[in-house]
């Protein structure tokens, strides 16, 4: 299929891109604390790019000749239609190694899902439902190829899981909904169900916090979605071409203790590859050095626009959940890669310990600040008040409100071990807790 692509797309355009994938999808459902049914899909597609003046894109998963022929036609008809620009696609450079491959996975997708949802039933209490859940394994093979010699291939696998755990009591009801990704499964263990059960008991016996302005320490997947959003949104060329970046280079922006890398190359992280959805090698890339803005992240758009190479962020994703098996159905945009925020001296305990009086927040309702101000304003889904140094009440509700543009001045603390995270976006990172001070609470 890849040659008969290649023939018929040499015949239409002189500059183009193809981006082949091919994913194993198994999955389990489970239901009323039962497994309801297994499946095991493959999906299959193609994705074209060509620049005949503008830039065209067309899409496919029907590997027939007329259909090829079709795609390849509206991606041409489409570029012929907008606006006129330049551009180039990456020339072939030699990319790192990098872990990206859960064996397990990729020899038996089947029997990992089957036994990892087996082992979250043996370990459900019979006070807690999972009215549903799911159990997904990815293993995709992807190629691109492009007009400059550019011929690629990576593998990958994925792992997502996501449960809605109900618990009642003297007629009270609650629900948590955890809905992770990882590349492999040690990094979501089966051992997580009892902290997310806990948090579902808790919840029975939450109160609503007090309105005030305090101490709060934010958990690694809550970081992602909050200081991620910013930072990588800030730090994107597109951001800088289009003059609506708030960050310089040179410039401090947040506290000192505040270290932020876009790292392509971290082992097993959700963004981790050897080489950008463009075919450019991926790497490490400084965003913020002790506070202070060092520089932006380009795809090969954006680099050309601003006379730069590209820095390996061209990167296929959603716009709400992760995509991992039609990937080829989107284009590359310039996103930040893995989101990692250099770990600090401190341990939890010990950032918790220095607090008199304070929350900490484990998960939001949907912390998605706006992009432009930084300004944002979430519900707690699932906290705790911390007073004297120690963890009390759990709290649920109250609004957490401010600017993370002020927030990343008033960073306390960060925890010295950072751990692989989703949140609760299409975000990928590695975080650690951060402490911030004067946050307001809009509580009772």
């Amino acid at each position: 299929m890849r040659d008969l692509i290649l023939k018929q797309v040499k015949k239409s355009a002189k500059e183009y891109e193809i981006y082949l994938q091919k994913t194993e999808i198994n999955e389990i459902h489970i239901q009323k604390n039962k497994i309801g049914f297994i499946d095991k899909t493959v999906n299959s597609g193609y994705g074209i790019r060509i620049h005949d003046r503008g830039m065209g894109f067309s899409s496919s998963n029907i590997f027939s000749n007329s259909a090829i022929k079709q795609t390849i036609k509206n991606a041409l008809k489409s570029s012929r239609m907008t606006q006129k620009v330049d551009f180039n696609f990456p020339t072939p450079k030699k990319s790192k190694k990098v872990k990206t491959i859960d064996k397990p996975i990729r020899d038996n997708g089947e029997a990992v899902v089957r036994n990892y949802a087996k082992q979250i039933l043996k370990s459900i209490p019979k006070d807690i439902l999972i009215s549903f859940g799911k159990v997904r394994a990815y293993d995709s093979q992807i190629q691109i190829m492009n007009s400059e010699g550019l011929d690629s291939k990576r593998e990958e696998t994925n792992f997502m899981l996501e449960l809605s755990l109900i618990i009642e009591k003297a007629g009270k009801k609650v629900e948590f909904w955890p809905h992770e990704y990882r590349r492999r499964i040690k990094d979501l263990p089966v051992s997580n169900l009892k902290q997310w059960i806990k948090i579902a008991r808790d919840q029975l016996i939450a109160v609503t916090p007090e309105t005030e302005r305090t101490t709060i320490i934010f958990s690694p997947n809550t970081v992602l979605d909050g200081l991620g959003s910013i930072i990588g949104s800030h730090s994107s060329g597109a951001a800088k071409v289009n003059g609506v970046s708030k960050f310089n280079p040179g410039e401090k922006i947040a506290s000192e203790n505040l270290t932020v890398i876009s790292d392509g190359l971290y082992p097993y992280g959700l963004m981790t590859s050897g080489f950008d959805d463009e075919g450019v090698p991926q790497r490490k890339n400084i965003l913020i050095d002790n506070g202070i803005f060092k520089a932006y992240v380009y795809d090969q758009y954006y680099g050309v626009r601003d006379n730069r190479e590209s820095t390996g962020n061209g990167l296929r994703q959603g716009d709400t959940f992760f995509v991992f098996d039609v990937k080829y159905g989107g284009l590359p945009g310039n996103r930040i890669s893995n989101f990692y925020v250099e770990p600090g001296k401190k341990t939890l305990q010990k950032l918790i310990g220095e607090v008199k009086h304070g929350i900490l927040v484990d998960h939001f309702s949907w912390l998605v600040p706006d992009p432009t101000s930084g300004n944002f304003s979430s519900e707690i889904r699932a906290g705790y008040y911390i007073d004297n140094g120690q963890i009390s009440k759990p709290i649920k509700g109250g609004l957490v409100a401010g600017n993370f543009f002020e927030l990343m001045k008033n960073i306390s603390g960060i925890s010295n071990k950072a751990v692989i995270t989703s949140g609760g976006t299409v975000l990928a990172g590695v975080c650690p807790y951060i402490r911030f001070e004067e946050v307001q609470i809009a509580g009772k």
